[in-house]
């Protein structure tokens, strides 16, 4: 990674060159992404029993409310967490539920502290025969279907991993909040994506709307999809931006259909 000095605008920009050196990143960029990710109050750089949280904190926490709500009276159900990263939500199952069979799908080997059954699948080719034959009550898909190139493959290989009355808990972001409209109309893409959200969420690539997840959902064998709860954008959004939110869309805010300030959904499907 090294700085270069231009011009935008008759000011001086300093940029930084991408550590895979492929684009040039301003400089305030890479400021703002590290005040969020290390102030105080951060959603992200958190951990659990000294395992890296790759995502915003509160979707683990989340996610457990889900797992505790669906099988928390269960003394033991067969669980994959099909994208495991360093495994701290797999971990945080097995000492909550020390009886359950956990397994992860650890593709980049960041989960070496987790002493159970690890797959290496890629979740961008055919996987649904190379998990576990009997099939899983539980499928947690964390942050991980944005990264993929087929979301039809992911989800129809996941309903067949799936026992017949098996449960997917699934986040992903959401890209129709107004937060999102507005860095689109501005940008071009919405908040998590674009060539910065590229480089600073390693490889947000798959931006997929709500309408359209509910559709494969539909059309893939899952017979019910619920957004359980979600993320809101509110510590995304300074007094900066919403002073520009409200200077440029006074009119469009209110010809909105679903309007809505979710940052991050999660999903129950069946």
């Amino acid at each position: 990674m090294y700085m270069r000095e231009t011009r935008l605008h008759n000011r001086r920009v300093f940029y930084i060159l991408s550590l895979n050196c492929t684009e040039l990143i301003p400089l305030w960029s890479l400021f703002k992404y590290y005040h969020l990710n290390t102030s105080k109050n951060s959603m992200w750089g958190r951990n659990y029993a000294g395992l890296p949280i790759q995502a915003d904190h509160r979707v683990h926490d989340i996610a457990m409310k889900s797992i505790d709500g669906e099988f928390g009276g269960k003394k033991t159900i067969s669980v994959l967490d099909i994208a495991t990263g360093t495994g701290a939500l797999a971990r945080r199952i097995i000492d909550t539920y020390p009886d359950w069979t956990v397994e992860v799908n650890d593709f980049h080997r960041e989960a070496g502290t987790l002493s159970l059954k690890k797959y290496r699948n890629d979740l961008n080719s055919p996987f649904a025969k190379k998990f576990g034959r009997n099939g899983y009550d539980l499928v947690i898909a964390i942050e991980i279907i944005e990264h993929l190139e087929n979301p039809w493959l992911f989800l129809s290989d996941v309903r067949k991993v799936l026992r017949k009355n098996g449960l997917l808990i699934l986040s992903m972001p959401n890209i129709d909040s107004t937060l999102d409209r507005y860095i689109y109309l501005k940008a071009g893409h919405p908040y998590y994506f674009g060539k910065h959200g590229y480089v600073f969420s390693n490889g947000h690539i798959t931006p997929i709307p709500d309408w359209l997840f509910r559709m494969i959902c539909g059309k893939v064998g899952f017979s019910e999809v619920e957004l359980d709860d979600s993320i809101d954008t509110t510590p995304l959004v300074n007094i900066l931006t919403k002073l520009k939110m409200l200077f440029f869309m006074p009119f469009y805010y209110f010809y909105m259909e679903n309007r809505n300030d979710r940052s991050i959904n999660i999903y129950k499907c069946r």
